[in-house]
């Protein structure tokens, strides 16, 4: 869906209009607009080419298990001067770079945005990189953008490159979709110019009225459009330059079902369609419905069917930019009796990772974690597009890797949805200096996946260990098939304050998919974070193997309860920013993604031997060690703990299975209560100064005279 498009000239006023929903309005529906045109039997004159690069050996439900790069071709790879910062992205370059996608990245399809004839082609001012395209101004939904070609192209010799782009794909076992625009064309459409002329078989292909309705636009602006050659208005939902179809007319309907076959003959797995919203406006008692209406769904009902036909699997997902709205989104699912999408575009979950790991706080993402009520349906979700949708990764967070980027995308793809990345957000890269949607596809860094490939802990090794974890035959079920249960954050002391109150700068959510269970904590803050606490499940965890998070450090998961009866899950040494997974079914599974060093800066020594008054301890960097010195007394029993910041909130206490704090003495305490309340015991033989020494590398202790 268009959010900006320079050459329409408005200009949104306010986050609101963001959410591209136009008004509801209650003015007249003229009653010519309800009539139904055209020829019932209507067949349109472009000729299906033979089925050919047809997917083989899919699975019927291939896209929920799948993830999608999503490639704004003129900006992502030019195969001639290998970047398009002064030409223009082609089909040569995306097949050049699917080894890159594939097995650096780790996904395996592709969704291509537009790739037809437009009518808007050409830079916006002298900053702007390579040739800018709007792309859903379609001129002909039959022919090849030729920008897209190599060499000296035609629409022709585009399009057989883009046929050896469907055979590459197929030949390495990915997918591929495209984008399908059926709301609107652009107002240089030889079918807009036909009925503008009234030429006999065009004449009602596009929403005419004699006089210009109170209609708004997606932009809030006056929807209605003069065009001089017939001399009466037509209506346009994004821009005058991009007139809206007539669904009310039978051969505009069955003209776009030909273009979708067309394309999936071709060897296309699926499509992603755009601005479903705004198919057909319907009346209710003379006032205007814009969006969301039944005839709209009617009309993906049957294009469903269309899809269906095809004996390798097609699948179509929807792009239905609905916020807050569950319910409405959820109707483009259609029924099981009548289905109408087999995927839509959740356009809630991506935000929240991002505000919530910007802030520092989990305002909504565990209430937030969707999944579909029916296994024949997914969401597909995602952290940014080609749409004034949410900035660029990179712009919230450093270019290239950083620590909030790797949690922000870890929580991204740590759930029962279907992934789409969009290029670019794989290597947090920025956004370009140009205005509206277009500084969101601007020329790829290719700089930034060279400088990333060979880090282990870099975004881009991030994306491919966590796509690579979801396809394991172990996951892939929970991934596609999975419900979500959040945990709650315990009441705790902040680190600032000795007064309770729920603390959500952390995170823990459980998947579950019959018996097996994967469960995800993450601390949101920038600050590394001794404990966590949350209310502990309705079940109990006896084994689990960490497979995500720092085996360096304390990975373990423990209970306590306290004397109000609550028991809480407790999680030790999150680094800021840390995330952690765990397979709550096996004790055996390796640990497969490690990026976190838990690294304490400071450490303090309280016991009882100084009234539990905080004594910063010093730091020896040629051994990792804090170490502090106290006067003891022959056969007096001490306990102490050690503390990262002396605020109490970040102690490390003894715990029974706490296996990554060992102790050499046997007056260490043995007893089976877990918690941090469970000081370290040591009882000295002999009276004389004794040295309490912590390894932050081993999280080793011992006490030495």
């Amino acid at each position: 869906m268009k959010k900006s498009l320079l050459i329409s000239g408005f200009v949104c006023l306010s986050l609101a209009l963001f959410s591209c929903k136009p008004d509801t309005d209650t003015s007249d529906f003229p009653s010519n607009l309800a009539q139904w045109s055209g020829d019932q039997e209507y067949t349109s004159p472009t000729e299906l080419p033979a089925l050919s690069n047809q997917s083989a050996g899919l699975d019927q439900s291939w896209w929920k298990n799948s993830a999608f790069y999503h490639i704004w071709i003129k900006s992502f790879k030019d195969s001639d001067l290998g970047d398009c910062s002064k030409n223009c992205g082609d089909f040569k370059g995306i097949q050049a770079s699917l080894d890159y996608i594939q097995n650096d990245l780790g996904c395996d399809a592709i969704w291509l945005s537009p790739f037809w004839d437009c009518s808007y082609k050409g830079s916006t001012n002298e900053a702007s990189a390579g040739i800018n395209m709007h792309g859903y101004d379609v001129v002909d939904f039959y022919k090849v953008n030729s920008y897209f070609g190599t060499g000296d192209a035609t629409p022709e010799s585009a399009e057989k490159e883009l046929d050896d782009l469907i055979k590459a794909c197929h030949d390495r076992g990915m997918k591929i979709i495209f984008d399908f625009i059926p709301n609107h064309t652009s107002d240089q459409n030889q079918w807009f110019k036909d009925s503008a002329s009234r030429t006999d078989d065009k004449t009602d292909w596009y929403m005419w009225n004699s006089t210009s309705l109170n209609w708004k636009n997606t932009w809030n602006a006056n929807a209605w459009h003069k065009n001089t050659t017939r001399n009466q208005y037509y209506y346009a939902a994004f821009a005058d330059t991009q007139p809206d179809l007539n669904y009310r007319n039978y051969e505009v309907r069955e003209e776009m079902k030909n273009v979708v076959r067309y394309w999936l003959n071709k060897g296309f797995d699926g499509l992603r369609i755009d601005a479903v919203r705004y198919l057909v406006e319907s009346s209710s008692n003379g006032s205007a419905t814009l969006t969301d209406t039944d005839e709209t769904h009617e009309w993906f009902k049957e294009l469903r069917k269309v899809i269906d036909e095809y004996e390798s699997p097609k699948f179509m997902v929807c792009e239905a930019w609905i916020e807050n709205d569950r319910s409405s989104l959820d109707k483009y699912f259609g029924t099981d009796t009548n289905p109408e999408f087999n995927m839509v575009l959740d356009f809630d979950q991506g935000w929240n990772c991002i505000d919530d790991v910007r802030d520092g706080w989990d305002y909504n993402i565990t209430s937030r974690l969707f999944y579909p009520s029916s296994q024949d349906y997914a969401y597909g979700t995602f952290l940014g597009n080609h749409d004034e949708y949410h900035a660029r990764l990179g712009d919230w967070f450093d270019e290239g890797t950083s620590k909030k980027a790797i949690l922000t995308t870890a929580l991204s793809l740590l759930r029962p949805t279907v992934p789409f990345i969009y290029y670019g957000n794989e290597v947090a890269q920025k956004s370009g200096d140009n205005s509206g949607d277009f500084r969101l596809r601007q020329p790829f860094k290719w700089s930034l996946v060279t400088s990333q490939k060979s880090k282990a802990s870099s975004i881009l090794n991030t994306n491919k260990t966590l796509l690579n974890l979801r396809s394991l035959d172990d996951y892939k079920d929970l991934f596609a098939y999975g419900s979500v249960t959040p945990l709650n954050a315990d009441m705790i002391y902040t680190d600032d304050s000795d007064t309770t109150y729920p603390w959500y700068g952390a995170l823990a959510y459980i998947i579950s998919y019959e018996s097996k269970r994967l469960m995800v904590v993450a601390n949101l803050t920038s600050r590394a974070q001794s404990t966590l606490w949350f209310i502990k499940p309705d079940f109990t965890i006896s084994d689990y193997s960490m497979i995500v998070g720092n085996e360096q450090t304390s990975n373990g998961i423990f209970y306590e309860t306290y004397t109000n009866g609550v028991t809480d899950l407790i999680f030790h040494n999150f680094n800021p920013n840390e995330i952690r997974v765990y397979d709550l079914s096996s004790d055996s599974k390796e640990c497969l993604l490690d990026l976190w060093d838990y690294n304490l800066s400071t450490m303090y020594l309280s016991g009882s031997f100084n009234n539990w008054t905080m004594k910063k301890m010093s730091f020896n960097g040629a051994t990792n060690e804090f170490s502090a010195s106290v006067a003891l007394n022959a056969g007096t029993k001490y306990e102490f703990k050690f503390d990262e910041l002396g605020d109490w909130a970040h102690a490390f206490g003894a715990k029974p299975d706490y296996d990554t704090i060992s102790s050499l003495d046997s007056e260490f305490p043995t007893d089976d209560t877990p918690g941090l309340d469970n000081n370290f015991g040591f009882t000295p033989e002999s009276t004389g100064t004794y040295t309490f020494i912590f390894n932050k590398e081993t999280y080793t202790i011992k006490v030495t005279n």
